[in-house]
């Protein structure tokens, strides 16, 4: 199978995924956005960026509660949504609804003993306190059990020749020995949901790529949905989508230099199971 034919295996695969979630936010009433690349996506493609391997969902932390919970009945056998919840191996701070008989291992879980399967990330968005003090306080506190977490978990996070990063995550890994995963885990959230009873300009998705001040966007963006064209399909977005791309890409339309077109999930196995035909 050649690389496009991979990507587009994978793309439909994806579909299936987001299809799915769409189905019961559609049934139950629950907000979602698609974000991030899968919205840069449907408005520079009408689709997929061609070189991208994943899509991402996000909610409010209500509608994603709300979600977790749905799901537990409505899913069928063939996904598999990982959470804390349901994969006690699992280090990130969000969700993923995964597709059953696949594999997808990235670089970073290589050694790490999570499911692993073809997948759409699904992230909660928390409230940021308005006070530059706590911002700082909750963003250091928040890398800190973020990475506390991985290190725990045996996620890779130090690329090959990142000698001084690869002696952090050494030194997080040994400190890791004296906590359990489940205070982790717990610690984590209760951080991350901690200023979500005051009413907050900004809203974060803390298990972002970004990091924490870039995740951080105006509360206003997400207050109304839109249904944008994507594929042979259509998914919510927040309407004031043109804003969040300006912020997060500026000149979104642009295609980014050809060496920079490439998937940053460092895969070095993709199987697709049933879903290979």
């Amino acid at each position: 199978m050649s690389v496009k034919e991979q990507m587009q295996r994978l793309h439909s695969c994806h579909l299936i995924l987001a299809g799915e979630i769409k189905r019961i936010c559609e049934k139950h009433g629950i907000r979602y956005f698609i974000v991030a690349g899968t919205l840069l996506g449907a408005i520079r493609h009408g689709g997929f960026i061609p070189w991208d391997d994943d899509m991402d969902v996000a909610m409010l932390r209500s509608d994603y509660e709300r979600f977790i919970e749905v799901a537990k009945t409505e899913l069928s056998d063939k996904f598999f949504l990982q959470s804390f919840e349901t994969d006690e191996s699992f280090g990130l701070p969000f969700a993923k609804l995964m597709l059953e008989g696949t594999i997808f291992t990235e670089r970073s879980t290589s050694k790490n003993t999570a499911h692993k399967g073809i997948y759409v990330d699904i992230f909660p968005f928390d409230n940021v306190p308005d006070d530059p003090k706590k911002q700082s306080k909750q963003n250091k506190k928040l890398y800190f059990l973020k990475r506390l977490l991985l290190a725990k978990q045996n996620y890779l996070i130090a690329e090959k020749g990142q000698f001084i990063k690869a002696l952090v995550y050494f030194s997080l890994k040994a400190l890791g020995i004296f906590t359990s995963k489940k205070g982790l885990q717990n610690a984590l959230l209760k951080e991350m949901k901690r200023y979500n009873g005051e009413s907050t300009k900004r809203i974060c998705l803390f298990g972002g790529a970004y990091g924490y001040f870039k995740e951080s966007v105006e509360r206003e963006w997400f207050t109304d949905v839109t249904e944008l064209s994507f594929e042979d399909t259509s998914f919510s977005a927040p309407k004031k989508y043109i804003k969040y791309l300006e912020y997060f890409y500026g000149d979104y339309m642009a295609l980014p230099p050809e060496d920079k077109r490439y998937n940053r999930h460092n895969v070095l196995k993709l199987e697709f199971g049933p879903y290979e035909n």
